[in-house]
């Protein structure tokens, strides 16, 4: 009787359990969708921005000297190659952060010996 009892008590508990999962899992479909195509939006502008970017740095890096790419994300720019001064890394980052949708930017630079 007393294992009648909690089985019969444990059923509803199980059909509202496979309820619930059933209805979480097509939920989750269409946000991930959102978040995927959210991405692609967002992989996008960095592409755009990043060819803006590095159109700066290269007019830039040619005038001082340096030989500098920028990698984006999100609108974070991090800079990385060669400069000649550290004066020439700050006026680099200054062109770049001016560039409408970037957020921050970051130097990887390293400086080339003296010479």
């Amino acid at each position: 009787m007393r294992k009648a009892l909690i089985l019969a008590s444990l059923i509803p508990a199980l059909y509202a359990g496979a309820s619930f999962a059933e209805q979480s899992q097509p939920a989750s479909a269409p946000a991930q969708e959102a978040a995927a195509q959210k991405h692609a939006a967002a992989s996008a502008t960095d592409a755009a921005l990043g060819r803006q970017i590095n159109d700066v740095v290269a007019k830039a890096a040619g005038q001082l000297g340096a030989k500098i790419e920028a990698q984006v994300n999100n609108g974070d720019v991090v800079l990385s190659g060669t400069a000649p001064s550290q004066d020439a890394v700050a006026r680099i980052a200054e062109e770049v952060s001016r560039v409408p949708g970037v957020k921050s930017v970051r130097s990887q630079v390293n400086l080339l010996p003296a010479g």
